[in-house]
C-alpha cells in the first residue's frame, strides 16, 4: 500500500495506491484517523488503489465513522471499476460519496 496524506485547508486529502489489505489496514488507520478532527471534508483518491479486502473495507468504514463523529464528509474519488464493484457489494457507497474514475467528484 502506498499512502500520501496531505492537509489542504479544511480538507484532508489522502492518496492511496496498491492494495488495502489486512496487513496494511492498521497502518492506514494509524496514519489517517488522528488527522480527521480538524477537517470538514476527507477525500480519498483511489485512482491507484487496485484491490481492497474485507479488512481494508473495515478500515474505510472506521474512517467513515470517525468522520461522522466529528461532522466531516467522506468522499472516495476516482475509484477504478474493480474496486467500485467491491464497495458496492459491501454497500460502502451508501455511507460515503463514491465516484468513479471518469466521474467528477
Amino acid at each position: 500500500m502506498n499512502l500520501d496524506v496531505q492537509d489542504k485547508e479544511d480538507r484532508l486529502f489522502i492518496r492511496i495506491g496498491g492494495q488495502l489489505l489486512y496487513s496494511e489496514a492498521d497502518q492506514f488507520k494509524e496514519e489517517v484517523l488522528p488527522k480527521i478532527g480538524q477537517h470538514s471534508i476527507v477525500t480519498v483518491d483511489c485512482e491507484k488503489l487496485e484491490f481492497i479486502d474485507s479488512a481494508g473495507t473495515g478500515a474505510i468504514v472506521r474512517l467513515w465513522k470517525e468522520c461522522r463523529m466529528v461532522g466531516a464528509e467522506l468522499e472516495l474519488i476516482r475509484v477504478i471499476p474493480e474496486v467500485q464493484k467491491l464497495l458496492h457489494m459491501t454497500r460502502l457507497h451508501q455511507l460515503a460519496k463514491v465516484s468513479g474514475i471518469d466521474e467528477v467528484a
